[in-house]
């Protein structure tokens, strides 16, 4: 019988069942953990790639090349959205050669105020033709020194030196000590809106702009690159064709937008939030000190959770230039306003419970003898049925109104409001509380007040909306939860 060689495999039979397969098991552990480890090698990879591409995206400009006052306040993050109108470079197609040569004027100026304790923000715009003070600046690059200079457009600042002149205008005139900047152009919104899908918005009639392209149909449309880009910059398309009306027609949609990023998660899905800092990066600049990847993670995370009743957009208070009816200056009403800002609170209150605004009804001796019920009001009725004007004419005339008349419009408008001449915001709240109308619009082309009736009101004698936050020194703007719907204006 011939002698059996010792076997180097393990018996099947000894091993039983589970451990007869340890060796196999043994490899597949290993290939497991080096398909693991190379996987996150992988993400590293991609990870350290996208942070040096968004970090390689952003330009930078100096922050401090104005005259600062010493006494600014400081506390909460304050940074300065600033869009340029510039028409060079990738912006060419919005103008000519000539205003490629002009150089950029800041054509949007938004203040973002991101409380200390990150509950509440203030979103504060300055319209372009406001005047104000420029303090001297100095260009980093080039050491020219620009001089300061007194009753100024504050839309020229951006021109004396960058970006830098005007975080110190807006310093000087709030009290605010500004922290950051970032300077966008045209591209930046046409990137930003097509990333997110598109954003929803609202008009009462359809507009046909030819100075900024939007073309839109009477109620909601979504608009994403070049008509979110025309949304924005009409100044045509909106109230009374005026800066103040295209700044109501940006806090609408900028509070669209939020509403759209936190209801879908976008702020909290990485992919998608790399998608947006790739789409913004490419197209803006900032100061040195908002390079850092992870305080512009971090402002995401902010927005993606705040409450939007509390993402207050405002417009500084202001009226009419005393030497200029065509041009802004700040009103009394500001520093009341401003200070709210410098002590890091809301610019709004919550409004006061349906209980509370029944026992208010009923207004002191003094401020109905302050209302000018002796101002024209007309009611024109754009809901496409007839007739509808006159028992609006009925109840305006009883709340003590004595100049009310009616006319019909073969127009038809989808959302009822109000515009009304500067100095008549009391009157034009009267009259909207008397049927729920939240659109209103200043406008320094009307002599009287004049209430448009849309399809909203076709059927129905007051509409059934949530009584608007008062706003800080009479301040116009909204907050974030509000759907609001622009006045088309025809020019």
């Amino acid at each position: 019988m011939a002698s059996q060689m010792p076997s180097s495999e393990p018996s099947l039979e000894l091993l039983g069942r589970h451990l007869a397969h340890q060796p196999q098991r043994s490899r597949r552990r290993k290939w497991l953990a080096l398909s693991r480890v190379a996987l996150m090698l992988f993400v590293l990879g991609l990870g350290g790639f996208a942070l040096w591409r968004l970090r390689s995206n952003v330009q930078t400009a100096e922050i401090n090349i104005g005259d600062l006052r010493s006494d600014l306040a400081s506390g909460p993050l304050d940074i300065l959205v600033i869009g340029s109108d510039t028409r060079a470079g990738a912006n060419s197609a919005y103008g000519s050669e000539e205003d490629a040569a002009a150089g950029a004027r800041s054509d949007v100026m938004m203040l973002v105020q991101v409380s200390q304790d990150r509950k509440t923000v203030n979103v504060v715009s300055f319209p372009r033709d406001l005047m104000v003070d420029i303090p001297r600046c100095t260009d980093p690059e080039t050491g020219t020194v620009y001089p300061a200079s007194e009753d100024t457009q504050i839309n020229e600042s951006l021109g004396r030196g960058g970006p830098g002149c005007t975080v110190a205008t807006v310093s000087n005139l709030t009290g605010i000590a500004i922290d950051h900047f970032m300077l966008v152009d045209f591209n930046a919104v046409k990137a930003l809106s097509t990333v997110v899908g598109g954003v929803q918005v609202c008009v009462t009639q359809e507009i046909d702009d030819a100075y900024s392209g939007l073309k839109l149909p009477a109620g909601n449309s979504s608009v994403e690159g070049e008509q979110a880009l025309a949304f924005l910059r009409s100044r045509h398309g909106f109230g009374d064709g005026s800066d103040t009306a295209r700044i109501q027609a940006q806090q609408s949609f900028l509070a669209s937008l939020l509403r759209k990023v936190q209801s879908e998660g976008t702020l909290a899905n990485p992919a998608q939030l790399l998608k947006i800092a790739e789409a913004v990066t490419q197209n803006v600049t900032v100061d040195k000190g908002l390079t850092n990847l992870g305080n512009l993670v971090t402002l995401g995370s902010i927005f993606a959770s705040v409450d939007l009743s509390q993402v207050v957009f405002a417009t500084v208070p202001n009226e009419p230039y005393t030497y200029d009816p065509n041009k802004l200056q700040v009103s009394a009403e500001a520093e009341t306003f401003f200070e709210r800002l410098r002590q890091d609170q809301s610019l709004t209150e919550p409004a006061a419970p349906a209980s509370d605004q029944a026992s208010q009804e009923a207004p002191a001796p003094e401020t109905t003898q302050a209302l000018n019920l002796s101002v024209g009001v007309l009611v024109t009725d754009a809901s496409g049925l007839s007739n509808r004007a006159a028992s609006f004419q009925q109840k305006i005339e009883e709340a003590g109104f004595s100049q009310v008349r009616s006319e019909s419009s073969a127009q038809v408008q989808a959302v009822s409001s109000i515009v009304y001449p500067y100095g008549m915001e009391v009157e034009a709240q009267k009259i909207a509380d008397l049927f729920g109308i939240s659109n209103l619009t200043p406008s320094e082309l009307y002599l009287g007040i004049n209430l448009v009736l849309g399809q909203d009101l076709a059927e129905t004698d007051s509409l059934q909306s949530a009584p608007a936050a008062e706003i800080a020194g009479g301040a116009s703007g909204q907050t974030a939860d509000q759907v609001t719907c622009q006045q088309a204006f025809s020019y």
